[in-house]
Order: C-alpha cells, then structure tokens, then sequence
C-alpha cells in the first residue's frame, strides 16, 4: 500500500497506462463494443495476438470507473495489491500444507518484502495474476490429493482454464500439475478428475472457438507465438527484447501488420525466424544459452536493476537446493508438483527473450523452496552444534 500510495503521489495520473499499451487499447475496444480488436490503436480488426483473461478484467474496471482514468488507476494497482497478499497466503498454504510452519512463514515473509516485488502491482500486464495463479493451482492440486472431491476437481479445471486465459504461457505448467493429480488420484477416483478436465476444455473452449470463426483457423492460443520467436530470432537479435520492432512503436511494422491481417503477419515472421535459426544454428544456441542465464539470474531487461538478479539468484540457488533436498528426502510427490513448473514454464523464454518480469510467474513457487532449503539448513548447523556442544561435556 506504501508504495501504491506513492506511485499515486509521485507520478502522473495516468502514469499506469503508459507501460503495456496494448492491455488499455483492448480493454477500450471493449468497453466501447468494438469487440476483443485493435491492439496497436486504430480499427484493425479483431485479434488474438494477446490473451483475454487480463484485458477483459481491466475492461470491467473501464467500465465502472471510466477508461484510462485516474480512478481506473488506483482500482487496477489495488486490485493487483490484493492478488500480491493473495499469493502470500497461497504460499503460506502451500509451504504449511506440504512442508512446515517454519518454512511458511520465512516464504510469506521474504516475499512481502523483497523490494523487486513490492512493484509487481505496478506493472500493466499480468503478471500479479499469473504468480498467483500458478501457487494457487499447486493449492487446489494438494487439495485434491487430500479429498477427491468432485468439487475440488472441477475448481481445479475452472482454475486451470481461466488461468491459461489470463497467461498461455502458463498451459503446459497447468496441464502438468493437473495431469500429475489425476495421475496420483487415479486409483481412489475417476469419475471426478475426468469431469475436472472436461470442465477446462469446456471453460478454455470458447476462446480458440471465437478465434476460429474470426480467423478461420484453429488457434488454441495466441496468434504471437510465431511474432515473438522472431523478434528473439533474427538478424541484429541479441536475446533481449527490442520493442522497436514492436508494431507498436515501428511505424513499417503496423503498416505490414494492417496491410497483411495478423494471422499472415505473424506466419510470415514465424516463417522468418525459422529460416534464420536453420540458417545460423550455432548462433540459435548461444542466444538461447544466454536467454537461459538471463532468465534464472534476472537479467533479461537491458536496463535491469541489480536488485533483481540478487532476487534471481538468491531464490534461484535456493531453491533448487529445497528442491534437491526434497528429492533426497524422498518427499517425490512435492517435490514433482514444484518440479514441473520450474521446468517447463521457462521453456518459450530460453528461446525468444526472457525479461525478469516473466520469471516472476514462477517467484512464488522457488521462494517456497528457498525457504525450505534455510530452514533444513539451519536446522542442520543447530544439530551439529548441539552435537558438538555434548561431546564437548
């Protein structure tokens, strides 16, 4: 709320809105009945190049308060300053659940304070949701360890769903987690985990539905995938993100976007990039081994502060030592569940461009573990000490 309250005071009214363009420029075509169209301004008809979850919510708050309003402003950082104590108290739950108290409250704890994320409901994208997100669907899936319900598995898909709206890029870490719990669940119940999936198809469904007839394609998910392969692949590329060649800020590439249509536009990047990365494959894998060390080390923004790659590391060294230890500790269950996400959520980043604000997604899950590896730490050097102590008498 601090620095909520200081962003208000300190910077223009509409101060917000002047990072992630796009999500204003959506939510306006929405409020004014223009439909899900028109992410760069103008009249380009409608588009699928970002997912709806996020600017329909902003366009709800348009609605009420008023498009990029002052008012607008302060409801999106509050709602955001919300859904940051919200993942606090998911992975409290999480850490309690599954580990110990001790581990929970030095998780809630650093993440609260930890000055990179204190900005996170600042940022105008969605980036606030998807951390919470995805410690909420490590959550619900203990949950349904611990009582198969069917209730709990149809919150379980409906979650899933509605949290690959907010972020695609979350799908394949959700279809793990929800792939892992029927898996663990299959011999006690069937009936519920399958009505669990058909409730995220069914939820999930609507969006490839509408872009099909409006496209006249089958895209599942964004139409930016190619779009985004290019701009971390290409001649001049340097594993950063440019946002000069973003249609947004580069007059040529909006003319090509209008004259085109989006769907020809972003196949003919993808079509660039893939020419490229054949072209020059030793080149494809130095950016990508670059992308990878930005993405866990917190340096993927060309003007980052310091403070995130100490955030980065700290957490990323961790918590890959929590999780070793619960591997050895045979906690597997766990263990996978935190697993997988660290895994496959990285994955589009190492090979497009990996800003510290996507590593964010996954903050909540490695603090956990980071908390459980000083925790079993430090319970260690206690006992070693006491040990010592008693040979010593």
């Amino acid at each position: 709320m601090m620095v909520l309250f200081d962003t208000l005071v300190r910077y223009p009214h509409n101060w917000l809105y002047s990072r992630g363009i796009e999500m204003g420029l959506l939510a306006d075509s929405l409020v004014h009945g223009l439909g899900y169209s028109s992410p760069f301004g103008g009249a380009t008809g409608p588009t699928a190049f970002i997912a709806p979850g996020y600017p329909t919510l902003i366009a709800a708050v348009f609605l009420i308060f008023g498009s990029y309003s002052f008012a607008s402003a302060i409801v999106i950082m509050a709602l955001q300053v919300f859904v940051s104590v919200l993942t606090v108290g998911l992975m409290m739950h999480v850490a309690r659940e599954a580990l110990d108290e001790r581990t929970a409250n030095l998780a809630g704890a650093f993440w609260a304070l930890s000055l990179p994320l204190l900005f996170i409901p600042t940022i105008f994208w969605e980036t606030s949701l998807s951390a919470c997100a995805l410690v909420g669907m490590v959550a619900l899936a203990l949950r349904c360890r611990r009582s198969s319900s069917l209730a709990t598995w149809m919150l379980l898909g409906s979650c899933a769903a509605i949290a690959g709206l907010i972020n695609p890029a979350l799908l394949p870490s959700l279809a793990a987690i929800v792939g892992l719990a029927v898996f663990e669940t299959w011999s006690a119940s069937r009936t519920a985990p399958l009505l669990g999936i058909l409730a995220m198809l069914l939820v999930f469904s609507p969006w490839p539905i509408r872009n099909a007839i409006r496209f006249h394609a089958f895209i599942p998910t964004r139409t930016t995938v190619g779009f985004e392969l290019w701009m971390g692949n290409r001649p001049g590329a340097r594993g950063y993100l440019d946002e000069s060649i973003f249609p947004m800020y580069n007059p040529h590439e909006l003319a090509s976007y209008i004259s085109m249509g989006e769907l020809a536009y972003t196949r003919e990047k993808s079509a660039e990039a893939w020419c490229y990365i054949r072209a020059q494959p030793v080149r494809f894998f130095a950016l990508s081994a670059r992308r990878f060390l930005r993405f866990w080390t917190g340096t993927g923004n060309q003007s980052g502060s310091p403070v995130y790659a100490v955030h980065a590391v700290l957490t990323t060294v961790l918590g890959f030592t929590g999780l070793v230890m619960l591997y050895r500790r045979r906690m597997r269950c766990i263990a996978d569940l935190m697993a997988l996400p660290l895994l496959l959520f990285p994955l589009p980043y190492y090979i497009t461009h990996a800003e510290f604000r996507y590593r964010l997604n996954i903050d909540p899950l490695l603090t956990v573990l980071a908390a459980y590896a000083l925790t079993q730490l430090a319970a260690h050097m206690a006992a070693r000490e006491n040990h010592r102590l008693g040979r010593g008498q």
